[in-house]
């Protein structure tokens, strides 16, 4: 509701709910066939706008109307003063945040960054008998342009500019005083 009253000044949950259902019923859609008709039908275009196109399309590196419907469907609307994220009886957000959270898990450990782990493997993987990687599947199998996994085709193929991989060198960690991860 903070949202609603920030955006449009409205004060009751069913204002906002009479708002939102206006900007449907003017949009007109009736069967969502990508995420961005989906996000309209959930909470409208103003808020779609302004809080949901921009950010979507930076993280999926896609046009919103390009995203299949399902992945917005997961969307809490919620027409209440709780800020709080799901409906969950007990959640919160970490002492000091997340950023903090991760520094103090990653406390003793080497980190490097802007390395490519996919432009030299060999010599990565030479540094652990262990490796983790997080990056694009597609990149990580060696796809190359076509990709292997069609079903995930809106996460990675086809984007501009696509984010380079991260490599996290753990040179000592909790499990094991001879692990090395990179990830």
């Amino acid at each position: 509701m903070y949202t609603f009253h920030q955006m449009w000044g409205l004060i009751t949950p069913q204002e906002a709910e009479e708002k939102i259902r206006q900007q449907r019923e003017a949009a007109g859609i009736t069967d969502p066939k990508n995420l961005e008709e989906q996000a309209i039908s959930l909470v409208g275009t103003d808020i779609y706008e302004k809080l949901v196109k921009g950010y979507t399309e930076k993280q999926w590196g896609r046009p919103c109307s390009e995203l299949p419907a399902f992945i917005i469907r997961r969307l809490p609307v919620r027409f209440t003063f709780d800020n709080n994220y799901f409906n969950a009886r007990y959640q919160g957000i970490p002492i000091g945040g997340y950023t903090a959270m991760v520094e103090r898990m990653l406390e003793g450990i080497e980190v490097r960054l802007n390395v490519n782990f996919l432009s030299d493997r060999d010599y990565w993987n030479s540094l652990s008998d262990r490796v983790v990687y997080i990056g694009s599947i597609d990149g990580y199998e060696k796809c190359g342009n076509t990709g292997c996994f069609p079903h995930f085709s809106y996460c990675t193929i086809g984007a501009k500019d696509p984010p380079k991989p991260a490599v996290l060198i753990v040179r000592c960690c909790h499990i094991s005083p001879k692990c090395t991860l990179t990830a």
